[in-house]
């Protein structure tokens, strides 16, 4: 079944070009993706990020049964904020990435990818204490990104509220099931809003009233790419693990068992044998997912994510690599035949711009 968000119609009306992902309706695109690209860069996109999924976790063991599903420690969170990590399987590797924002002592909000809900939701029914209560609010709900430098100011104009005070990667709960985060996925100053699908097309359209221009999905993947932010499906998925994506800041090995540690102690007493790098072309070129990388006239590993930064003007990606060549000395990359000559660069490949 193929879902739709609460602003389709608004996307059709504004010139945007839609496409089926991860089994919903979303803009790929209005005018241009590199004209997005610039206007969150400059000013401010709005994106609808509505196709991710909201889950709500409530009752005296949600915070428990959220600390053993998640690979790093929630006992610390305070009311409010947010942290980013992962769910792995038993074997170490990535479920997926996901936002947990805790509301209250036992009140979450967790905000997933698309592709991994219903796998999600099923896991999370399986290893959740009977006494939680879990709750998959996506079709109920739509989710706005306000993203660039004068995301503040227009944020801020269309709740009603000033939002000077309020921290990266924290969250307020405001009238009317309406919250609002200071997260992002482009590497700008940016706010995230979710509410009932009945607010979400005045929203949009105030937004866009108050100077944000629509970004679709291929804006959304530039900027990330810029900011060398993993992507599920690319940098992350079940047969990676997040020591191999290069999380091992998120990955809490001295907090209780959660599903996984065994496999990821292992692993990192064993080495890791394959690690994720950032790289940026030195000739012309664009390096797209499964372009093979060598150093010298050794096949090194692969491209995860590639393209073009319309930042830098040139050719940027990210690759997982053999542990034993994370520092190659002659590095490049098989496009369509041709080794093109490339740099290993640690992301971002641009300049970040959140509010700390």
């Amino acid at each position: 079944m193929t879902h739709q968000t609460a602003l389709l119609s608004q996307h059709e009306a504004e010139g945007g070009k839609i496409v089926d992902f991860a089994g919903w309706r979303m803009p790929l695109q209005y005018e241009s993706i590199t004209r997005e690209h610039q206007a969150v860069r400059e000013e401010a996109g709005v994106f609808d990020v509505g196709h991710m999924g909201r889950f709500f976790l409530d009752g005296p063991a949600a915070a428990e049964g959220v600390s053993r599903l998640v690979v790093s420690r929630i006992d610390d969170m305070n009311h409010g904020q947010t942290r980013y990590t992962l769910v792995c399987n038993e074997q170490g590797c990535a479920l997926d990435d996901i936002l947990v924002n805790r509301l209250a002592d036992d009140q979450f909000l967790l905000v997933v990818n698309a592709s991994n809900r219903e796998k999600l939701a099923s896991w999370f029914n399986r290893h959740l204490p009977d006494a939680v209560l879990f709750q998959d609010k996506t079709l109920d709900t739509g989710m706005i990104a306000v993203q660039g430098p004068k995301a503040e100011a227009i944020t801020s104009q269309v709740l009603d509220i000033s939002l000077s005070a309020l921290g990266y990667y924290n969250i307020l709960m405001l009238d009317g099931g309406v919250y609002v985060s200071r997260t992002g996925y482009t590497g700008e100053d940016g706010f995230e809003i979710i509410a009932p699908n009945d607010q979400m097309e005045a929203l949009w359209k105030a937004v866009r009233a108050a100077g944000a221009s629509p970004a679709g999905l291929g804006a959304r993947d530039s900027l990330r790419l810029e900011m060398g932010f993993p992507l599920y499906g690319h940098e992350l998925s079940e047969e990676i693990t997040p020591l191999e994506a290069v999380l091992k800041r998120v990955v809490h090995l001295d907090k209780s068992d959660f599903i996984g540690k065994e496999a990821l102690e292992a692993q990192l007493e064993n080495g890791v044998p394959r690690k994720r790098i950032g790289f940026v072309l030195t000739a012309a070129g664009v390096p797209r997912q499964g372009y093979q990388l060598y150093d010298g006239d050794s096949p090194i590993g692969e491209v995860t994510s590639g393209g073009y930064s319309t930042v830098l003007k040139k050719g940027i990606g990210l690759a997982l690599v053999a542990a034993d060549h994370v520092k190659p000395e002659n590095l490049s990359v098989d496009i369509r035949g041709k080794k093109i000559p490339a740099e290993k660069t640690k992301p971002p490949f641009v300049e970040k711009r959140v509010k700390v």
